[in-house]
């Protein structure tokens, strides 16, 4: 991205990877700004949390550029090196965000747990705070998944996309390192 555009179209979107559609956090989950602030960078979050807002007067949020970067403190400037430019590219390069096109910011929904690499780097503040809300959250998710319908009692058409689901999650892949 040379510049930022004059106004900007921010679209709620799934993120594009299953696992994190499926055990991400939300953009508004205290993960997002205790764990990945010290990777992300504070503009960054704070633009994410800001999306949140701007999406509850509109979906997709259109915005002014230059009301954009003084909406999150970082100045007037939209230009090629300014800050709202990097904190874009900084969460496209994240995989927080990608561009449809000039001027269209895709936002992903969900946040996904520390990568292990990312992880090892942050200060251990963050990194406790990591296992914390991670356990929290996978506990959160397992204790839905336990009070969901039985087995049994949905559709065979249900049953079958589970199944399939399960096996093509086997198939093929590691076992996550949460780190809990």
């Amino acid at each position: 991205m040379t510049t930022a555009p004059e106004a900007i179209e921010v679209h709620a979107v799934p993120h594009p990877a299953k696992e994190v559609r499926r055990f991400g956090f939300p953009l508004d989950h205290p993960y997002l700004e205790e764990c990945w602030a010290p990777a992300l960078g504070p503009s960054s979050v704070l633009l994410l949390r800001h999306c949140v807002a701007l999406w509850r007067d509109s979906m997709p949020a259109r915005v002014d550029s230059e009301d954009l970067a003084r909406q999150l403190g970082l100045g007037r400037g939209t230009g090629r090196h300014s800050p709202l430019t990097h904190t874009i590219e900084r969460l496209v390069r994240f995989r927080f965000a990608s561009m449809a096109s000039p001027g269209e910011l895709d936002v992903f929904t969900d946040v996904p747990p520390l990568p292990l690499r990312t992880l090892e780097r942050l200060p251990s503040w963050s990194r406790g705070r990591h296992e914390h809300l991670l356990g929290q959250h996978l506990d959160g998710l397992a204790r839905a998944s336990a009070t969901a319908p039985a087995l049994n009692e949905q559709p065979a058409n249900v049953r079958m996309a589970q199944h399939l689901d399960r096996l093509a999650n086997q198939v093929g892949t590691q076992a996550p390192s949460l780190g809990r």
